[in-house]
């Protein structure tokens, strides 16, 4: 069994940030499918790939996420 890095767990943690995120976004847009906002969310994560930082990633996709959904509403 290996013993976790910081580069392991801090994508952990991103990934439980994002699903945490995709869970409200679901409960504000009840009229988005879930698929959907899984799609917006991935392609703006997607964005942040190579940042050396992560932690500031979730509350840029969520701004972004927003901003799309407002204007394709």
């Amino acid at each position: 069994m290996s013993t976790p890095t910081l580069d392991t767990m801090a994508s952990e943690q991103l990934d439980l940030h994002l699903a945490q995120l995709e869970d409200r976004l679901d409960r504000d847009y009840s009229g988005v499918t879930r698929a959907r906002l899984h799609d917006l969310v991935t392609h703006e994560r997607a964005r942040f790939a190579g940042a050396r930082i992560h932690a500031f990633v979730p509350i840029l996709v969520e701004r972004a996420v927003r901003m799309t959904l407002a204007v394709t509403r």
